[in-house]
């Protein structure tokens, strides 16, 4: 054989095993980006629901939670619970020691609501504050004033607690809290790959 035909496939070898090799480290080098890149979302992800729960739905759970036990108790006796409204009862509520203190109570509370929702806007779970943020508060303002015996706005949908608050912050944070699990599952399947 010829020397030149040997190292013009000597050549032909080395530069297949060298393409070869690169072709191999490349596919390698992906995997390890994808790999680390699917972790550090991941990560990024979970720290976000975890604020989600910690800052803003699960400090909200608890308070419409004491909210919703101290309108109960305050509606106690005042005939039919569901049809029993603070701001239409207002000034009778005031005058009984017992019931203004309930109701001092949960404007404390509703400010600490008011709170959360104004300054912990962007850990909202979509795209946009739900409807019944905006309602509640609107409702917060009109009581406030109610109470401070000013001249409360007129508008129909603030005159009263939205319930929708409690319904909302509850599905809320259980979608998050089951996200973070569903991040956590699929993490560890990543990680013991």
């Amino acid at each position: 054989m010829d020397a030149a035909i040997a190292a013009l496939i000597g050549a032909g070898i080395a530069g297949s095993i060298s393409v070869c090799a690169f072709l191999v480290n490349y596919f390698i080098t992906r995997m390890n980006l994808d790999h680390v890149s699917a972790r550090e979302f991941a990560k990024i992800a979970l720290e976000l629901k975890t604020q989600q729960l910690s800052e803003l739905y699960g400090p909200l759970m608890a308070l419409v939670e004491q909210d919703r036990r101290l309108a109960q108790k305050l509606r106690e006796g005042k005939g039919d619970p569901e049809e029993w409204k603070l701001l239409d009862n207002l000034p009778e509520v005031l005058e009984n020691p017992q019931d203004k203190a309930i109701v001092e109570r949960i404007m404390e509370i509703d400010a600490k609501i008011e709170d959360l929702i104004i300054n912990k806007m962007g850990l909202v779970r979509t795209p946009g504050p739900p409807e019944s943020f905006d309602l509640f508060l609107g409702h917060y303002k009109a009581l406030t004033l109610a109470m401070a015996g000013e001249e409360r706005p007129n508008i129909a949908e603030f005159e009263y607690y939205p319930r929708k608050l409690n319904e909302d912050i509850k599905e809320a944070y259980e979608a998050i809290q089951r996200e973070r699990e569903d991040i956590l599952r699929r993490y560890e399947h990543r990680s013991s790959r």
